[in-house]
């Protein structure tokens, strides 16, 4: 388990936590961040096979590869470009705002979905959602969660206990993050949810000053998200 914990944390270390550097140093690109990257998944006729050979349905066949939509900032509607992500890994598909960039990482150990903000075409690694999930595995929510504060405290998160209800509605579970250096402060939110036999946890991280900006973002991709069903 100890391994396993390891192995985690450093991939989430590489893909964003070390980029607390990029605040002092430019926002540099971090080196690659698993043994494979997809972001064009292979699509096919409606239909796919999951790691088990099962058929899965392609619910979103008819949907259209982008989209013009709206997000509410600071109390308006705002337009934006989104297109179209498939992460059969993860076994969904959803709508990633343009201003948005999103890798796939896989490992022996699961698969994640990494969703950095690239506003004004600058990538910001400090400020992304890192949706991570086990296939196979028959983990609880609680043990979800445990697993979770492992890998943020590892990478130098502190735990921030709170009373308030869920921030997402998605959740399950949820527990605050935060990080502060001598001139950065990176706030966040672990999110552990439940989808069929699967859970997942998701680690939403930023720079204080983006909350306003990010959230509304990541509420809305994961408002569009389709799963898929196997069939």
């Amino acid at each position: 388990m100890k391994k396993i914990l390891l192995i985690l944390a450093a991939v989430f270390w590489v893909t964003g936590l070390s980029a607390c550097k990029g605040v002092q140093e430019g926002n540099k690109e971090s080196p690659p961040i698993s043994e494979k990257q997809n972001d064009n998944p292979k699509q096919t006729d409606g239909q796919d096979e999951d790691s088990s050979g099962e058929s899965v349905e392609e619910p979103t066949k008819d949907l259209p590869n982008t989209k013009t939509d709206t997000i509410i900032l600071e109390g308006m509607e705002e337009p934006f470009q989104f297109t179209l992500h498939h992460s059969q890994a993860l076994g969904f598909s959803t709508y990633i705002v343009d201003d948005m960039v999103v890798e796939e990482a896989s490992s022996g150990e699961g698969d994640a979905m990494i969703v950095f903000a690239n506003f004004a075409g600058k990538r910001n690694e400090d400020a992304k959602v890192q949706i991570f999930s086990s296939e196979g595995a028959n983990a609880t929510i609680e043990e979800k969660k445990e697993f979770a504060r492992e890998v943020v405290i590892s990478n130098g998160f502190e735990i921030k206990q709170r009373s308030d209800p869920n921030r997402f509605d998605w959740s399950e579970v949820e527990f605050d993050i935060s990080q502060n250096g001598s001139n950065y402060s990176i706030l966040g939110t672990v999110s552990v949810f439940q989808h069929g036999d699967r859970v997942y946890y998701a680690i939403v991280q930023y720079p204080e000053d983006y909350e306003e900006g990010f959230i509304p973002r990541v509420v809305k991709m994961f408002d569009d998200i389709v799963w898929y069903e196997a069939t």
